[in-house]
């Protein structure tokens, strides 16, 4: 809520990133960042957040890749960082029921982590709405 039009901004430029040429002999992916934050839960935190696209290979079919860094800043004093608040930043990213958030590994320095999450498309389960734009004339499977 705090970030709602800066994180709009960055979805927007991130499901643009999968219109870029990503495919064999054109570029390998493409990356949209937003600008650095303070942290919501944590005093003495910054949050960095950074959104890739990227061309599928045979083992993986994640296209978006959202990494969340969090840094701790030197003159905080040395207490618990709710590192936690790196999942918020991923799913308030993605925004929207049709993607589901993956965590995918990350990686730990003194005073900082970095959080890799990958958005998997989220099938509509049967009996869900399906928005009217998805719907075409002709499609046998809707009533």
């Amino acid at each position: 809520m705090i970030c709602g039009e800066e994180l709009s901004l960055l979805r927007r430029q991130m499901y643009a990133l999968a219109w870029q040429d990503i495919h064999d002999g054109a570029v390998e992916g493409a990356a949209t960042a937003m600008a650095r934050k303070p942290s919501c839960a944590n005093q003495g935190v910054s949050v960095d957040v950074v959104c890739f696209a990227r061309r599928p290979d045979a083992d993986d079919a994640t296209v978006f890749v959202i990494s969340v860094a969090m840094q701790v800043h030197p003159d905080r004093p040395p207490g618990e960082v709710y590192w936690e608040e790196a999942d918020a930043w991923a799913l308030a990213v993605a925004g929207n029921e049709w993607f589901r958030v993956e965590p995918r590994g990350g990686l730990e320095k003194a005073g900082s982590r970095i959080f890799h999450y990958a958005l998997a498309e989220e099938a509509p389960a049967y009996g869900q709405a399906v928005p009217l734009h998805e719907v075409t004339l002709g499609d046998s499977s809707t009533p």
